[in-house]
């Protein structure tokens, strides 16, 4: 007896741990795949310490706050990644889950979210936020069709051309070598409806291109000219606004899976409110970086109503091209233009003067 007691003992001992086992497995199954941290990979050219990634990495902290540490966001700012097109390989191969990318690097995924950046398109600021208010619901969802969760559409201002030489007229600029993002087409297809040839750099090259008059002239908005510090090789700005300059933050479909329905949301009110904000921040940015530019001594160029006419019917053609070699889709301009000719006609009614598209 006395050592059969033992012996039983263990048995049942053991039968109860199988049994316990068995239930945490079934309990397991019942409740459905535990949820995995997720640290999702954005990388960006905005230099580390700018008022965007100032912005940025406290919606990191609130994401891991709202979510327990389920989710982290990691930045790789000031183009340590590479520029928008190597940012969008790594994308592709799952090396980073996201990026904050301007439209070019788009062409091939969702064309129609360029539509913005049709040259000469906005007269004022007024007109850029109405459009706006009804068009970026638009564009978010046709980016959700390529796959991609958008956290929203972050302004960066008007693009203005700078340049070592002085310029105002089209003749002017025909005579001057002009930088294009390498493998923004619609870039390229734009300058050639100017009858400008484009000189194709990546962004990293724009500096050092200027440096070595590989090229004479830029075409881009003060606060990315100034933190680049592409002005200290510039003199000239044509003080007309040649195309409205914006990013899209966006992170792939596929990064979000893993995570509760409840860390999802977090995750897209966090960075939506934020990147809303660097929207509005750049509103403000762009007034100080105009001033800053003329502090630093560089000449405003103002071309007469003659030469104005001619770089917005060199537009006009520059739009044409964009619509008949697909860049755009002719309804999305339709559309466009249909909430615009609308503000414009407001704007008219109310006859409200429209202040300055520079925000001066």
């Amino acid at each position: 007896m006395y050592y059969w007691t033992p012996l039983t003992t263990i048995s049942d001992g053991h039968r109860r741990w199988r049994l316990f086992a068995l239930a945490l497995a079934v309990a397991a199954l019942l409740a459905g795949p535990a949820a995995t941290a997720k640290t999702l990979k954005i990388a960006t050219t905005a230099p580390d310490g700018s008022s965007w990634m100032k912005v940025l990495r406290k919606a990191g902290d609130e994401v891991d706050a709202a979510t327990e540490g389920r989710v982290k966001i990691k930045f790789f700012p000031g183009g340590v990644r590479g520029d928008d097109q190597q940012v969008l390989r790594r994308i592709r191969v799952r090396q980073l889950d996201g990026g904050i990318l301007q439209t070019g690097v788009f062409g091939t995924l969702f064309t129609d979210v360029q539509i913005y950046n049709l040259p000469m398109l906005f007269q004022s600021l007024e007109e850029v936020d109405a459009v706006r208010e009804v068009m970026d619901p638009i564009l978010v969802a046709g980016l959700a069709d390529a796959g991609f969760v958008a956290f929203g559409i972050a302004e960066l201002g008007m693009a203005y051309a700078m340049s070592k030489k002085e310029a105002r007229s089209l003749a002017d600029a025909r005579r001057l070598k002009v930088w294009s993002p390498q493998g923004d087409r619609p870039a390229e297809r734009t300058l050639s409806a100017f009858r400008i040839k484009p000189i194709p750099l990546t962004l990293s090259e724009v500096l050092t291109g200027l440096q070595a008059d590989l090229i004479d002239t830029v075409a881009a908005p003060p606060v990315a000219v100034l933190p680049l510090q592409w002005h200290r090789k510039l003199k000239y700005v044509l003080d007309l606004p040649f195309m409205y300059i914006y990013s899209l933050v966006v992170v792939t479909e596929g990064s979000l899976e893993g995570m509760t329905a409840t860390d999802v949301v977090a995750v897209k009110q966090i960075m939506r409110t934020a990147v809303a904000e660097i929207d509005r921040l750049n509103r403000a940015d762009h007034a100080a970086a105009w001033a800053a530019l003329k502090s630093q001594g560089l000449q405003f160029l103002t071309p007469t109503d003659a030469e104005v006419a001619q770089w917005r019917g060199s537009a006009q053609t520059a739009t044409e091209v964009w619509i008949n070699e697909g860049l755009i889709s002719r309804e999305i301009h339709a559309t466009l233009m249909e909430v615009l000719n609308k503000a414009r006609s407001r704007q008219a009614v109310r006859a409200v003067v429209s202040p300055s598209i520079a925000g001066r």
